[in-house]
């Protein structure tokens, strides 16, 4: 197995720093009523968003007044909120009360090309109530369901229009990463690409814009095959639809099958089912390209250990590091072959290929 992550080492000095980490009673009572008041920032940004605040201020309202008036607001409490808000850089606070979105805020409109309003919706919706359910959740089961009575995607299935949210979220979460990842892989060497749980085909849209002479099967569920033939991901020339379920079998004989953030939402005998299934369609020489983000074994930073906390509430799965991945792979007849890191650093390309392939 190669790595070929970049890291750098730590030094003396992140040991000094460590070392000068303040212990005082009043610095450590402030640290964390910062981390326990973080809870009220989170839920003012959804709420900004999900009124459509940021879109008021984006659109020429830059009193509270010119906000409140229309929505049936009180404006002396939108005012409250915005002026919480530009402490954290959502919006900026001129003589007057008068009030414009930074760069930051704007990602909270609904025509920002990089908007995630419905992100900050649903992350203080249902997706925070899950949250409260994190004690239970210790004991065993998944929160989502306790709440719900369903699993997640189940439930989306059955609620249309909650599932449309999910899918915008998904988009605005992941739309950044495509470039990154097609930018940071050779998919020429392949013939033949499935990208499995494809969705609306933003990512073999992608690589086949950069790769005109790879063919392409997307292989989703019936609504996702449905959303990808109406052009909803982008173009997809050449591409054949295949509608299915992973958790059955998958196309056989393809150079490679893509798994974008799919894995991750599964424990690891439902990944590990997905995982035979493509090692039964593999051809001898075919790979298996995993895009997720790999957690770290050491305490370098990043969001991995707290979104496996999220999807273990809200689906049961996991974010996994290279050894678990490696061991996951060897369970399905697989062996982890190397980690590459992208330009973007939520998505790594893992990629793996039949346990008795040639080492490459």
């Amino acid at each position: 197995m190669k790595v070929e992550s970049i890291k750098a080492p730590k030094t003396s000095t992140d040991k000094a720093s460590a070392d000068k980490a303040p212990t005082d009673s009043g610095t450590l009572h402030k640290k964390m009523m910062q981390l326990l008041s973080s809870l009220w920032v989170t839920h003012a940004i959804g709420t900004f968003a999900r009124l459509g605040l940021a879109d008021a201020v984006d659109g020429g309202a830059d009193t509270a007044a010119a906000i409140a008036a229309p929505r049936g607001l009180v404006v002396d409490r939108v005012y409250r909120l915005l002026r919480a808000l530009s402490t954290c850089g959502i919006v900026t606070e001129s003589a007057g009360g008068r009030f414009a979105l930074t760069p930051l805020g704007r990602l909270l409109t609904s025509d920002s090309p990089h908007s995630m309003r419905t992100s900050a919706s649903l992350l203080t919706d249902y997706h925070a109530d899950i949250w409260g359910n994190l004690d239970g959740a210790l004991k065993g089961g998944v929160a989502f369901e306790t709440l719900n009575g369903q699993p997640l995607f189940a439930w989306l299935a059955a609620h249309p229009q909650e599932g449309a949210r999910f899918q915008r979220m998904m988009v605005e979460v992941h739309s950044p990463e495509t470039p990154a990842i097609v930018a940071a892989y050779d998919f020429s060497r392949f013939k033949t690409i499935v990208d499995v749980g494809g969705g609306h085909g933003m990512l073999l849209s992608a690589i086949l814009a950069a790769y005109p002479n790879v063919r392409g099967t997307l292989f989703d569920l019936q609504e996702g095959v449905d959303a990808a033939r109406r052009g909803a991901g982008g173009p997809l020339p050449g591409v054949t639809f295949a509608a299915g379920d992973v958790f059955e079998s998958v196309p056989a004989g393809a150079d490679a099958y893509l798994f974008r953030h799919l894995l991750h939402d599964y424990d690891d005998d439902d990944c590990l089912r997905m995982l035979a299934n493509v090692r039964r369609a593999m051809k001898p020489d075919s790979h298996v390209l995993v895009l997720e983000k790999t957690v770290p074994t050491d305490d370098t930073p990043g969001p991995g250990r707290w979104l496996d906390l999220h999807v273990m509430l809200l689906t049961g799965g996991r974010e996994r590091t290279a050894p678990e991945y490696e061991t996951l792979f060897a369970k399905a007849g697989l062996r982890l072959n190397r980690v590459l890191p992208t330009a973007h650093p939520a998505v790594e390309i893992i990629e793996a290929v039949a346990a008795d392939a040639r080492q490459s």
